[in-house]
Order: C-alpha cells, then sequence, then structure tokens
C-alpha cells in the first residue's frame, strides 16, 4: 500500500520520463510480471490529468479516475442509484435542503480519514468559476456558500432552486470526490492508489489495502495507453494486455475463436451520436437537419458497423432510462425526400466534413457507411479522423461530428440540452425543453419525471441535432486468466475490478 505523497511520486515520475518512455515503447513484448498485475489496454490521450477536476473527458482519463476517486453516488450495474461515500441523502419538504450522511471509516490514500470537510472542499472547487470545470453545470443548483459541514460525517447542502434528482446526480462520473494530504496535494479514497502517470504512454497503480469498498483480488494496476483500436487488439491476442477496454465489433468472432480469449457483451447505455451544431449554417435549417437523418440506412449500420451487436436508434439519447421511449414513427432511410428537404433549403450540393477521434468501437465505421450512405443524396461527407487530443480540445466547436454519449437522462437533460450544458456541443437551445427539463430535476415523483423524460425525448427527436443511429451493445475481450467482470450498463466492465482476480 502506498503512503508516498502524490507530489513526491509524480516528482519521481518525472525524473524517470526516460524509463518509463522506454517501457511504453516496448509495450509490445512487455506483458506484465506476475498474475498479481492486470495490464489493461486503451486509447490514450496526452492532455489526461490525474486530478479529477479538467476539461478533459476522454476513455483513458475515465479509467484512471476510477480507480483513485470515488463519488458521493453512483448508477448500479443495472441502472438503479446506489449509495457510495454517501450513506444516505435526506431531503427538506421544499427539496432545496439536503442533509448527506457520509459513510464512516473511509480513508484516504495518505491515510487520513475523509470527512465531510472534503466534501465541502471538493464541492466548492467544482463550483469556482476560476477552475473553469465543465462539470460544475451539472450542479449548478447548489450554493457553493451553502454546502456545510455539520459535523465530520455530515454535510448540509443549500441549492439555488429544489433538485428532486439530487441523488441521480451525484452518480455522475464527472463528480467525483477528492482529498488533500498534508503538502496539499490530491489524493483519493479509490481501490488503487497512483506509483507513476505518463500521460499517453501509461499508469502503475498498487491497491489500496485500506479500500473502505470490496477489494480488487490481485495487488497491481497497469494502464497501458494506445494509439489506436487495432493496436489494443493487436496487444490482446498476443498476450500484451489482460483486459482491452473495448474492441471494434468487427475484431469479435475472430477473438471469440481463441481459445485464450473470453468476451463478455452487455447491454449499454452509452452510444455513438453523429451531431451538428444547430447555431450554425447550414445545420440550423430544420430542413438540413431532416435530411441528414432520413439519409442513414440504420440497419446497415448495425449490420457492418456493430456487428449485429446492435438495435435500431431513433435520433434521441437515454436508451439507458426505463421511461417509455417516445411514441413515434421510426425514422428510416429516404433519400428522395432528404433530396426534397435540401433542395427546399437551396444546398443541394452539400459538402460536409465529419470529425471524429474514432476512440470508441464502430466510430470509424460508422463514419464510413455514413459517407457512403450521404453519396446517394448528393452530399459529400469527407471523414477526418483526429487524435484523441485535438478532438476533444476542439469540442463544442466542430460543426459535424461523432462523439459518444452515455449519461442516464435526468443527467443528459442537463448536460446535452440546456443551453449552459457541459456536454451540449450541438448548441440546441429550446426554451421548451429547457423548462420542462428544470420541472422534470425538481421533483422525486419517478413517475412524473418519466412523462416529462419522454415528452423530453421527442423534441429533441425532431429539432435537435443528434442522429442516433444504433444504441449498440458493449463488448469487452480479455485473457482466460481474467475472473470477475461482470456485464455493465454504463460500460464499467473493463474498469470495474470490484471482486477481480487474475491468474496468468
Amino acid at each position: 500500500m502506498s503512503r508516498i505523497p502524490l507530489r513526491r511520486r509524480l516528482a519521481a515520475a518525472l525524473i524517470s520520463a526516460g524509463l518509463l518512455a522506454a517501457v511504453a515503447g516496448c509495450a509490445a513484448t512487455d506483458a506484465g510480471a506476475s498474475g498479481d498485475e492486470l495490464v489493461l489496454g486503451v486509447v490514450g490521450n496526452n492532455k489526461d490529468e490525474i486530478q479529477p477536476y479538467t476539461a478533459t473527458s476522454s476513455a483513458s482519463a475515465d479509467s484512471l479516475r476510477q480507480q483513485l476517486y470515488d463519488g458521493l453516488t453512483a448508477y448500479d450495474a443495472d441502472g438503479g442509484v446506489e449509495m457510495r461515500l454517501a450513506e444516505s441523502m435526506t431531503p427538506n419538504d421544499a427539496l432545496d435542503v439536503w442533509t448527506v450522511k457520509l459513510r464512516e471509516g473511509v480513508k484516504l490514500h495518505d491515510g487520513s480519514d475523509f470527512t465531510s470537510e472534503d466534501v465541502v472542499e471538493s464541492v466548492r472547487f467544482m463550483l469556482d468559476p476560476e477552475h473553469v470545470y465543465p462539470a460544475a453545470a451539472q450542479i449548478d443548483f447548489v450554493d457553493p456558500d451553502g454546502v456545510v459541514a455539520v459535523d465530520d460525517t455530515t454535510v448540509e447542502f443549500h441549492l439555488l432552486r429544489p433538485a428532486g434528482t439530487f441523488a441521480e446526480t451525484w452518480a455522475s462520473r464527472d463528480l467525483l470526490m477528492r482529498g488533500l494530504d498534508e503538502s496539499g496535494e490530491v489524493t483519493g479514497t479509490g481501490p488503487f492508489d497512483l506509483e507513476s502517470f505518463t500521460p499517453g504512454q501509461e499508469a502503475r497503480l498498487v491497491r489500496f489495502d485500506d479500500y473502505w469498498g470490496e477489494q480488487p483480488g490481485f495487488e497491481r494496476l497497469r494502464i497501458q495507453f494506445f494509439q489506436d483500436q487495432p493496436a489494443i487488439t493487436n496487444a490482446l491476442r498476443g498476450g500484451q494486455i489482460d483486459v482491452a477496454y473495448s474492441v471494434p465489433f468487427t475484431d469479435v468472432p475472430a477473438l471469440e475463436a481463441d481459445p485464450n480469449l473470453k468476451t463478455l457483451v452487455s447491454e449499454s447505455g452509452s452510444y455513438l451520436t453523429m451531431s451538428m451544431r444547430v447555431d450554425q449554417a447550414p445545420f440550423d435549417d430544420p430542413r438540413v437537419q431532416e435530411a441528414l437523418k432520413l439519409v442513414v440506412d440504420r440497419q446497415q449500420i448495425i449490420d457492418n458497423a456493430f456487428g449485429g451487436y446492435a438495435s435500431l436508434g431513433n435520433d434521441f439519447l437515454g436508451n439507458n432510462t426505463d421511461c417509455p421511449a417516445p411514441d413515434v414513427p421510426q425514422r428510416a432511410q429516404d433519400l428522395e425526400r432528404a433530396k426534397q428537404l435540401l433542395a427546399e433549403a437551396g444546398q443541394q450540393d452539400l459538402q460536409l466534413d465529419l470529425v471524429t477521434d474514432g476512440v470508441f468501437p464502430g466510430m470509424m465505421e460508422t463514419a464510413q457507411l455514413y459517407a457512403q450512405q450521404a453519396a446517394g443524396a448528393g452530399i459529400t461527407v469527407t471523414v477526418k479522423k483526429l487524435d484523441t487530443a485535438t478532438f476533444l480540445n476542439g469540442w463544442g466547436d466542430w460543426p459535424f461530428f461523432i462523439g459518444y454519449s452515455g449519461s442516464p437522462y435526468v443527467i443528459t437533460a442537463a448536460t446535452h440540452f440546456l443551453p449552459d450544458g457541459v456536454e451540449n456541443a450541438t448548441h440546441f437551445d429550446d426554451p421548451a425543453y429547457t423548462e420542462l427539463a428544470l420541472q422534470m430535476m425538481g421533483t422525486v415523483d419517478h413517475a412524473e419525471q418519466c412523462g416529462m423524460i419522454t415528452r423530453l425525448q421527442e423534441i429533441e427527436r425532431d429539432g435537435g441535432g443528434n442522429i442516433v443511429p444504433a444504441y449498440p451493445q458493449s463488448v469487452v475481450a480479455y485473457r482466460a486468466g481474467v475472473e470477475g467482470l461482470h456485464a455493465d450498463l454504463y460500460g464499467r466492465t473493463s474498469i470495474d475490478y470490484r471482486g477481480v482476480t487474475i491468474e496468468k
């Protein structure tokens, strides 16, 4: 168990940067020293940081932070909310004051207790506008001066407006809690403690034996960062890694045929979106929006981009809610109607760049298929694959892009569709949607929430900037010696190691 302050560990990492680079450079032959180390492969981003409150949102950053930090609540594997660092959350009658009771006995990685003061510091840091933390928009109903430590394990949240979805909001993977060690450096409460980290190359972690929750069944974790998905698949098949964060769907049959590998299929609340900025020409014209949605052959994308591991999408987010879907027609390809709409909009020779980083399975395949399908309506689509850092640095600016979504709808409504939403890269701004979303977030009545969510999804389907061609399943591939991975609706199968063991 590491007790070395993070600052000294990072200093050591920088001193040995050359050694780490050499380790990363020979990743193709370094398979991990023993059966007590698990090696995870994920597409890397050289802009990743350890501390949890940054603008960078990537699979590699999430893989690391989920080992180092915990949230007050979390979504369980089936989509329900479970208490984590919080033991209970109790509102007043007006839903504008919530009392949070913390779990007792939780330790930070430096050995000190995690207390209500750590929660207060974490929340105030997130909400401080000087820190420009995008996910602060998810908790903009919290009064920073109204987060009060009542005692060591009790925090009162005084809100700027009622919030019925308080517990669900804190389940966001962007709202993790942190502590500060004696030197003022960031430390966490998660199942692993950090030994070293080189962005874009690797992270090395050691099990935190004072972890409050279920322990991983192995001592060491190495997260190896790769340039792209095919490199991860090759490393898995070659025995250099034990778990692939994700794999291309087209690779699944060959992986399933390998006796040394296993695959685990989950229903998934995460899916790609082809998104357009609706505040910018030509996408500000509803006729162009509709035409771009009508060129999609969704079944072809399911069959070819996702290898059949998907169901039809209908251009709204939130297939991970238990609320009824809108009773609206399923969009189908209609090239003639798309041509007609483009002609009416004066966009018969439309030429578009479609950008993505291709990090998640199905992204590049979908982009290429969409370009072929759009050509049938006279639209020229040029697919541009960017490195992850460049793609994320331009987030919110790309006119037409492929991104990824996965938040439950009670969070998605605020983050993706309110004018100041942290993930509102389409720049959607519909007053009727905003009013209804705020009403939905202000009630604790689940049936009432569901009625509003169904209507919100209908509004975004008809006037939003997202094309959702399919809802893919999640396929994780791993070495046969890994035991205990479990299906997870929110895509954490490859990074949740509670009870997981490995034998090499």
